[in-house]
């Protein structure tokens, strides 16, 4: 039987991805319905989605959401308002996917999460790199040790510059600017490798030719007692297929030359470049490019249900958002 969703928030650009894979995959997700408090936004949500998914309504109230039939909430609003959307899904009794980052304040995600554990409810972030082909097999490498003492992470998330005025209205409200947009997804990774930050020495710069104070150009620094984190985040981006990771170890080191996006053009094959100590050479696998978005979906049925316990858990993303706020200046 089919898990039956709503959607709290629907402005985000991943709500749409949200949307294909459930068009996708009927026989095991419905998309019952949807809110959003931005006339513009329902518009163009409703014209295409009621398209897509036979029986999706848009409701005029959140509460009206939650009032039907459901296993679980999608919440995709803006960021800001996220983690109260969030909550309401929570008080009303039903799991969450929270769409990435966790909101703007750390003691609300903090209370969100302490909801959730006394409803023994699932709330999952949706960090879709993390079902990345190539970013699995790092991910498994690294914890099993192939590597040896990592001492290095490295990882960087350009953004196109023909991209640059919208992201400058998108994010007027947060301090971080393009750096709290997106360095989440990799912080993520570099969380789950190397645990929570020492310390962390933010560089937020606004290097870009247009006046103004927008944080287009950001270099961050995480210490750790054994490596050095360093995260760069640009919107000034001119150069395609440049969204890399690096990992180096004592014994190994494993690199993503090109990170893809669920909105970018991707091969169907994603590389990973590996090196062993001992060995001659470098290596490079190539994996099949997962399909975005299901993961995560999957996920949520899976860890909602009790069928397993999750990949990334509570903790996890509390020192994900800790170190995304303080990176970020916020």
């Amino acid at each position: 039987m089919a898990m039956r969703l709503g959607m709290l928030g629907m402005w985000h650009s991943h709500a749409q991805g949200v949307v294909d894979r459930v068009a996708e995959n009927p026989g095991e997700f419905e998309l019952v319905g949807g809110w959003d408090p931005e006339p513009e936004i329902v518009r163009a949500r409703s014209e295409r989605w009621t398209k897509q998914l036979p029986g999706f309504r848009i409701f005029d109230a959140p509460e009206k959401v939650l009032a039907q039939t459901l296993q679980g909430v999608v919440v995709e609003g803006r960021v800001h308002e996220n983690l109260k959307y969030a909550r309401m899904a929570l008080e009303a009794g039903f799991p969450v996917l929270l769409e990435k980052p966790a909101g703007v304040d750390l003691a609300g995600h903090r209370r969100l999460i302490d909801l959730a554990r006394s409803k023994h409810l699932h709330v999952q972030m949706a960090y879709l790199f993390r079902s990345m082909s190539a970013v699995v097999e790092l991910l498994a490498r690294a914890r099993r040790g192939d590597l040896g003492r990592i001492y290095h992470f490295r990882a960087r998330l350009p953004k196109d510059i023909r991209d640059y005025d919208r992201f400058v209205e998108e994010l007027k409200l947060y301090r971080g600017g393009i750096f709290f947009e997106m360095a989440g997804h990799v912080i993520d990774l570099m969380v789950a490798i190397l645990g929570r930050p020492k310390a962390i020495k933010p560089f937020l710069g606004h290097h870009g030719e247009k006046p103004g104070a927008f944080v287009d150009n950001g270099v961050v620094i995480f210490e750790y007692e054994h490596a050095w984190g360093i995260i760069e985040v640009p919107i000034l981006e001119s150069a395609p297929h440049q969204r890399r990771i690096e990992i180096f170890g004592t014994r190994g080191a494993c690199i993503i030359p090109h990170l893809g996006s669920g909105h970018l053009a991707n091969r169907s094959i994603q590389p990973l470049e590996v090196y062993q100590a001992g060995k001659e050479r470098w290596e490079t696998l190539e994996l099949p490019a997962a399909t975005l978005q299901l993961y995560d979906l999957r996920e949520l049925a899976a860890c909602a249900s009790g069928k397993k316990q999750p990949d990334f858990g509570f903790d996890h993303d509390l020192a994900v958002q800790e170190a995304l706020l303080a990176a970020s200046r916020m």
